[in-house]
């Protein structure tokens, strides 16, 4: 694979989702109007930012599906989904035990009313989002890219996936624990370290797939039904 089609292949994604995140703060400072006369989509207009946010990022996800090197050995795959229980059981203690003060979150119920169908709508991109999208874009970007780079710089893609480095695990931990919220770091660090670990163990980016899948999924389910709506 040429650098320029790793490039295109495991960064492109990262790129997309975050300018999709960036267009959702200048509409929100721009745009939003939380008002009971304005309309949905000026209230809360993450409902419809989000959803765009699947579907662009899930587009270019499978035009450059071929590129990626997937291997989908059951036991790795099986490693990685024990690891993302552990590291989101770790991540999630300081909700459970209402070390964090609740605040506003995901709350589709809010905008449209209990039993709508958008709610439902809502919550299925919400989940395509966090199980789907968000474990692809950002393994592909974090460990599939950043790490080969912190490895070699210069030649990124001659560096094997899975090989690792101090400098590697350092940058790419931290730089992971960094985009999330200061109230999260302690979990982000263990996740991170969990996460690079595997990928080292294993040589393969499919179990961090799996392990961030199965991380996000648990996140959402304890959200809904532990009324924990600013987890996600």
């Amino acid at each position: 694979m040429s650098e320029q089609k790793l490039f295109r292949t495991y960064v492109v994604p990262f790129l997309l989702f975050l300018g999709l995140n960036l267009l959702l703060w200048a509409v929100e400072g721009a745009l939003k109007w939380d008002h009971p006369d304005a309309a949905w989509y000026v209230r809360a207009p993450e409902m419809w930012l989000y959803p765009l946010q699947v579907l662009v990022c899930a587009a270019y996800l499978w035009h450059v599906r071929r590129a990626v090197e997937w291997d989908w050995a059951w036991r790795p795959c099986l490693l990685g989904a024990a690891a993302g229980a552990l590291g989101i059981a770790f991540w999630l203690v300081p909700y459970v035990l209402g070390w964090i003060p609740a605040e506003a979150g995901f709350e589709p119920e809010r905008v449209f009313g209990e039993g709508s169908a958008a709610v439902y709508a809502e919550y299925a991109f919400r989940f395509a989002r966090a199980v789907l999208v968000v474990p692809l874009v950002e393994e592909f970007f974090w460990r599939g890219y950043l790490m080969r780079w912190c490895v070699n710089r210069d030649f990124p893609e001659e560096v094997p996936l899975g090989q690792g480095s101090l400098p590697a695990y350092v940058v790419v931990t931290l730089a992971f624990m960094l985009v999330h919220r200061p109230v999260d770091y302690a979990g982000a660090l263990v996740y991170g370290s969990l996460t690079y670990g595997l990928v080292v163990y294993t040589r393969r980016l499919t179990p961090a797939l799996v392990m961030h899948a199965v991380a996000n999924l648990v996140m959402g389910i304890c959200a809904i039904r532990l009324e924990l709506p600013h987890l996600w």
